[in-house]
Parts: structure tokens; sequence; C-alpha cells
């Protein structure tokens, strides 16, 4: 932990001396050396029982100097201001949480729509910081798995449809939108679009899903197997929705037919029947 924050250093250090901690996971670019000026701490504090909000609010009083309380808007956490002017979140967990989640992706092979394997990375992408009983490293060995074939296909069959021609696809939706010239649905739709875009595209390259920020830098430098100027149509598309211009439909389908090909060239896939 050298070069972090001593404040940041110190709140760790109080939080693992408690009883209710079992373990501390720092997550993010944090944690896998890609920090910049910009980046937050990302905390994960795995419980065996409550801790109540006096004292959490007395612990971070010694640390911060700007403090909200029990978030719920994702997780239970806590988001604060260092000292020193970091931001640091505090998202409270359990590993019977982790553990089912996880049992579910990678045994039964759960997709969702977008972000399917966005928990398994931040698993094996943390650091441990405090293992009180071992248990955090013992989740991420179990868990230092080869991507499942089944959980690949199950992630293409979950998404892929919504980036081409069933009724509910995305395609669709925009160009609805288009021809409303709304710009509010546009955005959100095409939000909506690269995320089931980029759950095949990493599920194919059998990556787990990073998460949402700075994923295309992260697909060109892991993505062996990705459509073909890649980066030139996303920021076309992105440009394009936020004219409004009508060729992003055409360029929805350039996208959508580039990911179809790659996984047409794989030799254990399928695309579903659409």
């Amino acid at each position: 932990m050298m070069n972090e924050s001593a404040h940041f250093l110190a709140l760790v250090d109080e939080l693992s001396s408690l009883s209710q901690v079992d373990a501390l996971l720092l997550a993010g670019s944090r944690a896998t050396g890609l920090a910049d000026d910009d980046s937050d701490y990302d905390l994960y504090v795995y419980l065996n029982a409550p801790l109540s909000l006096a004292s959490r609010q007395q612990i971070l009083d010694k640390y911060c100097r700007y403090i909200e309380l029990n978030n719920q808007f994702w997780e239970t956490e806590d988001d604060a201001i260092l000292h020193d002017g970091i931001e640091v979140e505090l998202i409270y967990r359990d590993f019977e949480f982790l553990n089912q989640h996880l049992q579910q992706l990678l045994l039964h092979h759960q997709a969702s729509v977008g972000y399917s394997t966005c928990i398994w990375a931040n698993l094996l992408d943390s650091k441990i910081l405090y293992d009180a009983n071992g248990l955090a490293g013992q989740l991420q060995q179990r868990y230092k798995l080869a991507y499942p074939q089944a959980l690949q296909q199950a992630i293409i069959d979950k998404n892929l449809p919504l980036l081409l021609e069933q009724i509910p696809a995305y395609s669709h939706q925009l160009a609805k939108a288009l021809q409303r010239q709304d710009r509010v649905s546009l955005n959100h739709r095409c939000s909506e679009y690269l995320a089931s875009y980029f759950d095949v595209l990493f599920a194919l390259n059998q990556l787990p899903h990073p998460g949402e920020k700075r994923m295309l830098n992260y697909a060109e430098s892991h993505c062996q197997r990705r459509p073909q100027q890649l980066r030139r149509n996303i920021e076309a598309l992105l440009s394009e929705v936020g004219q409004g211009q009508a060729c992003l439909l055409e360029r929805l389908k350039i996208l959508s037919q580039g990911l179809c090909q790659c996984i047409e060239e794989h030799p254990d896939l399928e695309l579903p029947g659409i």
C-alpha cells in the first residue's frame, strides 16, 4: 500500500479492528494500478454483522471532511471525501451475497442484460487489504476459473438479440426516438445498446467484464476477437446519436454485423436463433 493516502490507510486500519468486519477489499483503478488524479477509493467492506450508522459516522468523522452516510442507490454505501481531498466509497456487503451471485453466474450460467460478469471481475481484480479468516482469499481462489463456455453462450443468447432485429431490439427503439427527435431517449437507448454490445464482446473473448469505465481502451488492449474499426465505429455512433443523425441506424448495423461475424468465426459458439 505504498503511495496511498495516509487518511485512507488509517481508515482501513481502524475498520480492520472491528469484530463485525470480515474483510476489506480495494477495487477499481486503485487496485489495478490504473489510477489517475481523479481516481477514488472503492473499498468493499464485508460484514458478518450490522455496523451501526452511528459507528460508521464516528469512524468517518476522523478521516473525512465530507460524508454522505448510508446511500442506497445501488448497494448500501457511505460516500465521503478524505481530509486530503480524495473521494472514498465504502460499499457494505457480506460473503453470502457474493458467493450466491457467483454460483448463479459461474455454475448456473445466469446472464443478465449488460454487465453480466462485473461482480466476478470485481472480486478477481480486488486487492485484499484485510482478511480476518481468509474467506476473501478463499473466494478469489475458488472463482479463479476458466471462463465457462456455457456462460459465453448464455450471455450471447441474452444480449445479442437486442442488438439485431427482434421487436424489443435497441435499433427499433432508436429508430422511433430518431423519428421523434427525442434526444434523451436516443442517448438512453444508445447506452443500453453499448452495455449489451460490450457484454457480448467480453464474453466472446472470455474476459470478465471490467465495468463501465475505459471499456473501449480495455477492449482494444485485451480482446483478440473484435470487429474491425471498433473504435472508429463506436465513436462515430456516439457522435451521430448526440447530433440526432439518421445515419446512426446504419452504424448500428455495421457494429452488430461485425460482432455477429466474430461469433460466427468462433469454432465453439453459435448465433442465437433469432
